[in-house]
């Protein structure tokens, strides 16, 4: 974000921190593209409405099979990435899975072939994938590779246990894989699957980890890389809540609302990670109710109000995003004590939620919606002023409107660049 904002701050504005349940500096953890995506890729998952764990599984039997056809490490790690990413077109909501996630290879900045191979990603060897009408050799090997493990994740995840889907699936051979994958993936495939190491990674509770230590050779671990992952993953979101780019206003504005409040810029760049990832549990609601052109059932709302604690527990895994995990389950919460999901009380509820709160309502408020047309800014600081000290945190409200001003100032000057 503009350094100017860190100049602006006053000796009020600390003294107002200092005045919060704030104990110690909150900093991101530097990591690599691939391992914050291992572990977020349990949301598309929940997209596709697949077991936690389906995207990591994929990744993982693709970067093994590419090991068994003797392929190189670039290869390799460009079909982990496409496994993880191969289920991208559910989380965004279009027909189009490959260009989907070819978007966002593109977004993380991952090697060109990964997009490529991406729009293949539903093909098969014997032509009976889409949308491109691809067959055998004219299939990228990276597509291949991973519609056989996406084959073998499927059938695993069927199976009642771990243990009758490895008998089953030591039984396999070539010619059933054949069809989806052609004879050299398919044969690569049965080799995998016959090693005991194969079924110990595929179960094993923190196979993301082991995901970002085969991803290794990527680079030095990054707080730039996390806040490129992270921002990819809000397009997806907002790609599915058909609101583009609402997530990086959020985690925009929450950035800067923290910095008014007098934050260290560690936290702030840690609570903008989190508005990124703010709806992050939408993916695992239903399509019918996050776009339903009309008020919400009380059924409906029930499954609304569990998106917060979905994501919450995608983050809660990811190493350092314990304490984003946190914020991202308490962002509904009131100083009231009438928000969702544990009705916490102004006592009990930390700043970073109240932030993220009233950094949500600011842009939801602006958003054209199915049943009302965008509030004005003027309209919006009048219905958060009226709910400030009951639905939002006041202090954090009194704030907003310079957060505001500094955040057109920072893309008047963006566009002017650019």
């Amino acid at each position: 974000m503009d350094d100017r904002v860190g100049a602006a701050q006053t000796d009020g504005a600390l003294a107002l921190a200092s005045s919060y349940r704030f104990v110690r500096e909150v900093r991101l953890r530097p990591a690599r593209r691939v391992e914050i995506l291992a572990y977020l890729s349990g949301a598309f998952d929940l997209a596709e409405a697949q077991p936690t764990g389906h995207a990591a599984r994929v990744a993982y039997l693709g970067y093994r099979v590419a090991e068994a056809l003797s392929l190189g490490s670039e290869e390799r790690r460009r079909i982990m990435h496409l496994g993880l990413l191969h289920a991208t077109g559910a989380a965004m909501r279009t027909t189009d899975a490959g260009e989907s996630a070819a978007l966002v290879a593109e977004r993380l900045q991952l090697d060109a072939q990964v997009a490529e191979s991406a729009r293949a990603v539903e093909e098969r060897w014997d032509g009976r994938g889409g949308p491109l009408g691809l067959s055998g050799v004219h299939v990228p090997l990276e597509a291949l590779c991973v519609a056989a493990a996406h084959w073998a994740a499927e059938f695993a995840e069927r199976a009642s246990h771990p243990l009758r889907a490895r008998a089953a699936l030591q039984r396999v051979d070539t010619a059933e894989v054949t069809p989806v994958a052609g004879p050299e993936v398919g044969a690569a495939l049965v080799t995998v699957l016959r090693h005991d190491a194969t079924w110990l990674a595929l179960w094993d509770d923190d196979l993301p980890a082991v995901i970002g230590v085969l991803g290794a050779g990527e680079g030095k671990p990054s707080r730039r890389k996390v806040l490129e992952v992270v921002a990819a993953i809000g397009d997806v979101v907002d790609a599915a809540v058909r609101e583009p780019g609402r997530s990086e206003r959020v985690a925009a504005l929450s950035h800067l609302l923290a910095s008014r409040l007098g934050m260290p810029e560690g936290f702030c760049d840690a609570i903008e990670v989190a508005g990124y990832l703010l709806d992050l549990g939408q993916l695992g609601v239903p399509r019918a109710v996050t776009e339903k052109p009309s008020i919400l059932t009380v059924d409906e709302m029930e499954q609304m109000r569990r998106h917060p604690g979905l994501g919450a527990r995608l983050l809660a895994g990811a190493p350092g995003f314990d304490e984003i995990a946190t914020w991202v389950e308490q962002h509904h919460e009131r100083p009231d004590g009438r928000g969702y999901p544990e009705m916490l009380t102004l006592e009990e509820l930390p700043l970073p939620p109240r932030i993220l709160c009233v950094a949500d309502a600011y842009w939801a408020l602006r958003a054209h919606r199915p049943y009302r047309q965008a509030f004005s800014h003027e309209d919006a600081m009048a219905t958060l002023e009226a709910g400030a000290g009951r639905q939002f945190d006041a202090e954090v409200v009194a704030v907003l409107p310079a957060a505001v001003a500094a955040l057109e100032e920072i893309e008047q000057d963006a566009r002017a660049a650019g």
